[in-house]
């Protein structure tokens, strides 16, 4: 099942309060642990990898609820490259 903002936001707290790797200038394991532990819990976030190109950064994230958890305004610039979303069910 999709994961809820406060599922998400719960996740990400947890793996930067755990981690330092995390905590720091980690986004890509910091996304990917967040997501797999909203996974162990019965469900997943929409994760994404993206680039900005002026200057040129990419940056990883996830999102809930049709929004980005937890991230700086500034990530409105990125432009999406890879998106794993939950699957849709019926009933959801």
């Amino acid at each position: 099942r999709p994961a809820d903002r406060a599922e998400a936001l719960a996740a990400r707290q947890a793996v930067v309060a755990l981690s330092m790797r995390c905590a720091g200038q980690g986004c890509l394991q910091r996304s990917i642990a967040a997501a797999l532990l909203c996974r162990t819990r019965g469900a997943w976030p929409t994760w994404r990898t993206g680039v900005r190109t002026a200057p040129f950064r990419a940056h990883a994230w996830i999102e809930a609820e049709g929004g980005p958890v937890d991230e700086p305004a500034e990530l409105a610039h990125f432009h999406p490259l890879i998106t794993i979303a939950p699957e849709p069910r019926p009933g959801w």
